[in-house]
């Protein structure tokens, strides 16, 4: 699990989220009730944020949300999560995975562009999360991605939104869009480059500071075939920004990200 959800820590993070954050909302909010989502299918994304290369891998989801707000996510980690009037809050503890510096490794968050560089370990995480719904279906959110283990790897918060522009008793297309700001010592876990990395690699020194880190942008669309199976599909580009843009290991800022599963809802 930790190879498969390594993207989703990094530049991929934000993408899920968005896809399938949806995936839970589609049903009309009425009574609480628990519902369990279980999907499989593939993904296309960068190696890693910035990286020259793109790769296909494996894309699994797994949702359970109790009717008394606890959840078991692929996503949010494990917590709680409640409806307070119309803000929508949830707290959990979940996983950050990590980067590897060569491609003969098995995680998926890994290029041979960053040999010398060093692994990245994991880091648990809590997970911030709140949302609300406007007129028209416009949803706004806010979340916090907060190290609680390996601290030095630091910090991210994303902001997003996202609305429908069509929909019928089947078939659901929606627009969104998110921005990622990063503190320091995320930016330098992931886009610098210290004296002694400098001298493995070959990379320069490099020492970024806080700001936005990424902006994605993404067209998903959900198609329902039943009340258990679905297919939701999107597809998204991505764009480096700020310091992490400037860092020596961005090969490319702007990349295509595609994301597609088959959706079991019990």
């Amino acid at each position: 699990m930790k190879h498969i959800f390594t993207l989703t820590a990094i530049a991929f993070s934000s993408f899920m989220a968005m896809s399938f954050s949806a995936q839970a909302q589609d049903k009309p909010a009425q009574e609480p009730e628990t519902t369990a989502v279980m999907g499989a299918g593939f993904f296309y994304a960068p190696e890693y944020l910035g990286a020259k290369k793109n790769r296909f891998g494996p894309a699994l989801f797994g949702e359970y949300q109790n009717k008394n707000g606890f959840f078991l996510s692929s996503s949010r980690g494990i917590g709680y999560s409640q409806k307070v009037d119309n803000f929508s809050l949830s707290a959990g503890l979940g996983y950050r995975a990590g980067r590897e510096d060569s491609r003969d490794s098995h995680s998926l968050s890994s290029s041979d562009d960053l040999k010398g560089m060093g692994d990245i370990s994991g880091s648990a995480t809590l997970n911030l999360n709140a949302s609300t719904t406007f007129a028209g279906g416009i949803s706004a959110s806010f979340g916090t991605n907060l190290a609680l283990s390996r601290r030095e790897n630091g910090n991210a918060y994303h902001f997003g939104l996202s609305a429908p522009v069509f929909q019928t008793t089947s078939d659901k297309v929606e627009i969104g869009g998110s921005l990622t700001y990063s503190d320091a010592k995320y930016n330098q876990t992931y886009f610098g480059v210290t004296p002694t990395q400098t001298a493995n690699s070959g990379y320069r020194t490099f020492s970024p500071k806080a700001g936005f880190s990424q902006a994605l942008g993404t067209v998903s669309w959900t198609h329902v075939i039943d009340k258990n199976w679905s297919v939701r599909s999107a597809a998204g580009v991505s764009q480096v920004l700020g310091d992490a843009a400037d860092s020596p290991l961005t090969k490319k800022k702007t990349s295509p990200i595609l994301l597609t599963t088959v959706n079991y809802t019990f």
